[in-house]
């Protein structure tokens, strides 16, 4: 009788055994495909992802002036546009933009920010973004408003330019995904701008902001 009981018991514990391995085994294969998949999209996106370049700076205004009480620092004035080109080279996907939030920096000083409203891009079609700051004032020392005016008279002006909002990517009709877009132009140089060289961003995704 106690034999009996006992082979039902180990008869049991491996029918469970197998269930349980089984389970695994699916749950494992499920996670693993997922995976795979997901970086096979995300790859798929990413190689969609539109061109975006900084062609053009308008310095309207840079320029240092001296206090009227000299015991404070003199004043540097900044008042630039900068145009941004963005291309969908895809002959597929529509692309969707949100609003987008602009930082800028010119020579490490900080701009005030800009928003720049949503657009919708066709296959095969160029937009142009134009980024135009509030006018900004500021107190520099002596050094850096030297340093300022022998930059700004040999248009030797660097900037930085990030962009942050949502991307859409809609093929036939239909929203393929809906990701956070960052795009980084570091090192935009004056000099370069004005011979016509456009300076290419880095663009990426990200899935959280």
């Amino acid at each position: 009788m106690h034999s009996l009981e006992g082979g039902q018991r180990r008869g049991s514990a491996t029918c469970c055994n197998v269930c349980y391995a089984w389970a695994s085994f699916l749950i494992w294969t499920a996670i693993i495909f997922l995976l795979i998949f997901g970086i096979a999209f995300f790859a798929f996106v990413r190689s969609n992802l539109p061109e975006i370049k900084v062609h053009r700076l308008d310095v309207y205004k840079l320029n240092v002036t001296e206090p009227m009480n000299k015991n404070n620092d003199k004043q540097l004035t900044v008042d630039v546009q900068i145009m941004v080109n963005v291309t969908n080279n895809n002959k597929k996907m529509t692309l969707v933009y949100g609003k987008l939030h602009v930082e800028t920096k010119v020579e490490g000083f900080s701009l005030p920010n800009v928003r720049l409203d949503g657009f919708k891009q066709n296959t095969m079609t160029t937009n142009d973004l134009k980024i135009r700051p509030k006018v900004m004032r500021l107190g520099v020392n002596d050094d850096e408003a030297k340093q300022l005016n022998m930059t700004a008279n040999h248009h030797e002006l660097v900037l930085k330019v990030k962009m942050k909002g949502k991307i859409q990517f809609w093929f036939k009709g239909r929203e393929m995904s809906n990701l956070h877009l960052i795009v980084s132009c570091n090192g935009v140089e004056q000099s370069q701008i004005d011979q016509a060289i456009a300076h290419k961003c880095n663009v990426k995704l990200q899935l959280f902001s």
